[in-house]
């Protein structure tokens, strides 16, 4: 089993999320970094309950970007973010903020 993250953002139901995955997937789509990951490194794939977890729920837009870029700079400090989604430009901003261990619970 991998330990390492994919962080992205969706204006989908977590359910329709998945489905798009599998679809990546199957169809060996390269622009989906998850899908690679799973493709490049033989993983298996449990299910929608599984592997997908809300981190922030939030209408599509700048704020939405804004979030999907610090959890990755978090995810990639911490070094678990996917390969496939290393993050080479971060905001040194998040570097100087006091982030909770429990992000997600920010309203």
């Amino acid at each position: 089993m991998c330990n390492n993250t994919y962080i992205g953002q969706s204006g989908w139901s977590t359910t329709e999320r998945y489905k798009e995955r599998l679809r990546y997937i199957r169809n060996k789509n390269t622009t989906s970094a998850y899908a690679m990951h799973i493709l490049d490194n033989r993983h298996e794939f449990g299910s929608a309950e599984g592997t997908l977890k809300l981190l922030k729920p939030c209408r599509k837009g700048k704020k939405i970007n804004c979030w999907e870029a610090l959890f990755m700079h978090i995810y990639h400090k911490q070094n678990i973010l996917i390969s496939e989604q290393q993050v080479t430009d971060t905001n040194p901003l998040f570097d100087l903020a006091h982030i909770p261990r429990d992000l997600p619970s920010i309203p």
